[in-house]
């Protein structure tokens, strides 16, 4: 069996690797629900497309795009009052954050929280921390977490206007890297702990569980949003993916992973996988399709992101008992999530 090239980890599959990663089962989707073989199918782990390693500083300029990107598509989302909402008086995007929101300042009751960002963004951090302080809400510091590290000057020249007199911490690493017990003193206030703009399915979902689990103290709260599988509204996935800024978003991982003067044609799958405990899930996939004198028709995938079902969200936030579910709201459309969960 012949596998694809893989770009950020092994091309071979070490047989002690349980579970398969999301990357490996993504590629083996691709191959065998599409036109594309196995060796005509370029992945990356999602993460390469944030970093800059082994490039000089000035070499960077796409990190800042890709920043500015995401930011564009914030600006869409917390701009509209009407995003996923099906009734005048419904729930949109913007109500269900504020709704959110509220959930939060009641859960803190007026004791100071610790705002830490796992891949912030200005615009919905914005947002969220705007609407908290109108609540009562006390933010005693904040703390962001980027593999990018374009990311920091963006986010303090944000939040220096929002947050004046407070402590500013900008860290970068990878969320599997960081503990916020090393960050924080041991009597130090609880935290709210945001993984935003769908970034929990860019891996698999024990993964993920395992990192959160790592990352927060029990006591800490994680707010986290989610694109869900909705049967009813299937179409709204590939409706975000075709957004220009995400197809930017693509052409510039395709840039920067095979040429970046080859011409290229966007594609987008929305294909199953299965994962060990048995459960099938939707995988978004989002990639360039190019063409070789030696391979022919071939596709770099740009980025991959799993849309599970609401039962599935809630089944893995609460796997090995590390969370309780404390809050969710929705948008009508029921495809946009916000939850708050409490670290056991």
């Amino acid at each position: 069996m012949t596998l694809a090239l893989t770009i950020g980890q092994p091309d071979h599959l070490d047989v002690n690797e349980r579970p398969l990663s999301l990357q490996r089962r993504v590629h083996r989707a691709i191959a065998s629900h599409t036109e594309f073989s196995l060796d005509r199918i370029v992945t990356q782990d999602n993460r390469v497309k944030y970093t800059n390693a082994g490039r000089p500083k000035s070499s960077a300029d796409h990190l800042d795009e890709v920043f500015r990107l995401m930011r564009e598509l914030n600006e869409a989302g917390v701009g509209s009052h009407a995003l996923g909402r099906l009734s005048e008086t419904g729930s949109s995007f913007r109500r269900a954050l504020e709704d959110i929101c509220a959930k939060v300042a009641e859960t803190f009751s007026g004791k100071p929280l610790i705002y830490v960002e796992l891949g912030p963004e200005p615009v919905k951090t914005g947002f969220i921390v705007k609407t908290l302080l109108e609540l009562g809400v006390e933010i005693d510091r904040y703390i962001a977490v980027d593999i990018n590290p374009m990311s920091s000057a963006h986010m303090r020249a944000a939040l220096e206007e929002i947050l004046p007199d407070t402590p500013l911490e900008f860290v970068t690493t990878s969320f599997d890297a960081f503990r916020l017990s090393d960050a924080v003193e041991d009597d130090g206030p609880a935290a709210l702990i945001t993984m935003l703009g769908f970034q929990e399915g860019n891996d698999d979902p024990f993964v993920v569980n395992q990192w959160l689990r790592d990352i927060a103290r029990p006591g800490d709260y994680l707010l986290s949003e989610s694109q869900l599988y909705a049967d009813r509204h299937i179409e709204n996935i590939p409706a975000f993916y075709a957004h220009p800024a995400m197809q930017r978003f693509s052409r510039i991982a395709f840039e920067q992973a095979v040429d970046r003067s080859a011409p290229s044609v966007n594609r987008f799958f929305l294909l199953p996988v299965t994962f060990h405990d048995g459960q099938t899930a939707q995988v978004a996939i989002l990639g360039e399709e190019f063409s070789s004198t030696i391979k022919g028709r071939n596709l770099h995938v740009s980025n991959f992101c799993l849309k599970l079902n609401l039962d599935q969200y809630r089944h893995y936030r609460r796997h090995g008992g590390h969370f309780e579910i404390t809050g969710e709201t929705l948008t009508d459309d029921e495809t946009l999530h916000f939850q708050l969960s409490r670290r056991i």
